[in-house]
């Protein structure tokens, strides 16, 4: 999808793009995981797998959601899972890069890193990889309509209940 107008591509609209990812990352580095599905589109796409999986072409995804209320339902998943244990994380998100525009919809890509710290124990690196995102552009408001993140190691972290 190339860029259909220069105006597209904007400085501003550059620094929205900026802006959303920050808000992105804070909201869950926050916890606030009730609030993440509204990065969203009601019917959207939220993936994570491996570069190997995507480069193989496989659909062994490691989280796969197709709509708001499965990510949803996911949260409260976790919130009842017995295996979770609280602790602070940290996203890292840089080199975002629009890639494509048109009017409706922006195409994007960005690097992220996400560092974890469990009560009284050390940072540790939990996961890096990529996000690559089809935004949706209407009434001035940003929303994924797919989020696609590539995890960099093709052995996934243990507990990858979290939304990334």
């Amino acid at each position: 999808m190339p860029a259909t107008e220069k105006v597209v591509l904007t400085a501003e609209l550059r620094l929205d793009v900026q802006e959303f990812y920050a808000r992105y990352a804070e909201c869950l580095d926050g916890g606030r995981l009730q609030q993440w599905s509204e990065f969203f589109l009601e019917s959207c796409v939220y993936r994570i797998t491996t570069r190997r999986n995507l480069r193989l072409g496989t659909e062994e995804d490691l989280v796969s959601l197709s709509s708001r209320p499965a990510m949803l339902d996911r949260i409260v998943a976790i919130g009842q899972s017995e295996d979770y244990e609280p602790y602070m994380q940290r996203h890292t998100i840089s080199n975002f890069r629009v890639q494509a525009a048109s009017e409706h919809e922006l195409r994007a890509q960005a690097n992220f890193q996400i560092l974890r710290t469990f009560p009284e124990r050390r940072t540790e690196y939990f996961v890096s990889g990529s996000y690559s995102d089809r935004i949706a552009v209407a009434a001035g408001r940003l929303n994924f309509r797919e989020k696609i993140c590539v995890l960099d190691s093709d052995v996934p972290p243990d507990s990858l209940i979290y939304p990334i």
